[in-house]
C-alpha cells in the first residue's frame, strides 16, 4: 500500500468530527504559518481522553468554548494526555485541567522540557551554553534574544499543570476504553508520545510523522539528546514498521496510510540536506553559512533563525559524530570541513546514495 491522503473533511474549529472506533476528530487554530492543529477526543473508561489541547492564545480560548459545549466536556472529560511540550501541543494543558478538574499526563522527559523552557535560556547553566558556543561557534541566549524568543514559551502556555503518573514506553493507559500503546519517541522534542490502537489500526502521530512537512530537528544546549537527528532518524525507522493499513492521525494536515513510505520520504529528504551540507563543505565554512546554504537569507530573521539554526547544527553533528565533517578553528571563528565523501548510506538513512 502507498501514501495515501484520507479525503475525510477536517472540522472547522470548535467543532468536532466524529471518525474511526469512536474518536473525534478537533482541530484548533493556530498563529502563523502552520495554521491550526488536530487534536484528538479518545473514548475512555466512562466518558473521554483528550490528546494535545492547543496553544495558549485567544482564538483557542474561544473554540474550547465551543468544544466544551458541544462535547459536553464538564461531565465528560477524565484526562488529558499531551505528546510533548510544544505550545501548539501543551499550550492549553494548565488551564483546561483547572477548568475541568481532570489530570494531564506527559513523559517525563517531555515534562522536564516544558519547565526548562517555562525558565528560559538564562536558567541554563554557565557550562552547557559556553560548551554549545565552544564547540559550534553559536551565543545561544543571543540567538534566542535576536529572534525575538525570550518569553514566548510563557506567553504560549498557559501553566504547568500539576504534576501527574508520566507516560512511559510500552505503557497501555488505563484512561482510554480501548487498549492504546504509548511510546516515546526522541529527535523532535524529548519523550514524545505516539499512541497507537494495534486493533483498529490507528496511530496518533503528534509531530513525529506528518503528512507533508517534515518536523523541525534541532540541536540546542541543555536538551535530552546529543544527536537529535539520529534519534528522529531512529523513529521515523520505527513507525515506519506500523501495519500498511494503519491510519496516521497528524498534528498537522490530514490524516493518511502509508507509515513506511511517508517514513522512507522523510530519511530521504534528511539524507539530500546532509549530502547538500557535505558538499557546501568542500572548503571550510563558517557556521552562519551554512546555515544560509541550506535555508536561506530569509531564515536568519525573527523566529525562524533560531530554527534554522537548531536544525542545522543537527545536521552538522549527526555528520561530525560521523567522522564526516571536521571542526576547524581559524581566527576564533568554528568553520567546518568535509573530511571524506562517504555514502550517507547509514542504517538510520536507508539505501539513500544516487
Amino acid at each position: 500500500m502507498s501514501f495515501e491522503l484520507l479525503a475525510w473533511e477536517p472540522p472547522e474549529p470548535g467543532r468536532a468530527v466524529p471518525i474511526d472506533g469512536g474518536l473525534c476528530w478537533l482541530r484548533l487554530p493556530v498563529p502563523g504559518p502552520l495554521a491550526h492543529i488536530n487534536v484528538w477526543l479518545v473514548p475512555g473508561r466512562n466518558g473521554s481522553v483528550l490528546v494535545d489541547t492547543g496553544m495558549n492564545h485567544p482564538d483557542t480560548h474561544a473554540a474550547w468554548e465551543a468544544l466544551g459545549r458541544e462535547q459536553h466536556l464538564e461531565d465528560e472529560l477524565e484526562a488529558i494526555l499531551v505528546t510533548h511540550h510544544h505550545p501548539d501541543h501543551f499550550g492549553m494543558s494548565a488551564r483546561l485541567a483547572e477548568r475541568f478538574g481532570v489530570p494531564v499526563r506527559m513523559s517525563e522527559p517531555a515534562r522536564a522540557a516544558a519547565l526548562r523552557n517555562a525558565a528560559g535560556p538564562e536558567a541554563l547553566p554557565e557550562a552547557l551554553l559556553h560548551e554549545y558556543r565552544a564547540s559550534f561557534g553559536v551565543d545561544f541566549p543571543a540567538l534566542v534574544r535576536r529572534a525575538g524568543g525570550v518569553g514566548v514559551f510563557g506567553r504560549l502556555v498557559s501553566g504547568i499543570p500539576q504534576p501527574a503518573p508520566y507516560l512511559i514506553e510500552g505503557e497501555v493507559p488505563a484512561e482510554f476504553a480501548d487498549p492504546w500503546h504509548a511510546s516515546l519517541h526522541f529527535g523532535h522534542a524529548e519523550g514524545h508520545v505516539c499512541l497507537h490502537q494495534r486493533e483498529g489500526g490507528l496511530l496518533i502521530s503528534g509531530d513525529q510523522l506528518l503528512p507533508a512537512i517534515s518536523s523541525n530537528v534541532s540541536l540546542y544546549p541543555g536538551v535530552g539528546s546529543s544527536d537529535p537527528l539520529a534519534d528522529f532518524l531512529a523513529s521515523l525507522q520505527r513507525l515506519g514498521t506500523l501495519p500498511a493499513a494503519t491510519i496516521v492521525l497528524p498534528a498537522h494536515g490530514q490524516p493518511f496510510r502509508g507509515a513506511a513510505e511517508r517514513s522512507a520520504q522523510l530519511r530521504a529528504g534528511h539524507a539530500q540536506r546532509l549530502r547538500k551540507l557535505t558538499d557546501f563543505a568542500a572548503e571550510p565554512r563558517a557556521t552562519v553559512d551554512v546555515v544560509v546554504a541550506l535555508f536561506g537569507e530569509r531564515n536568519l530573521e525573527g523566529w525562524n533563525s533560531l530554527l534554522a539554526y537548531g536544525e542545522t547544527l543537527a545536521h552538522i553533528r549527526y555528520l561530525w559524530g560521523r567522522g564526516e565533517l571536521e571542526r576547524l578553528e581559524e581566527g576564533g571563528e568554528v568553520r567546518w570541513l568535509r573530511a571524506r565523501r562517504g555514502s550517507l548510506n547509514h542504517p538510520d538513512l536507508g539505501d539513500t546514495d544516487e
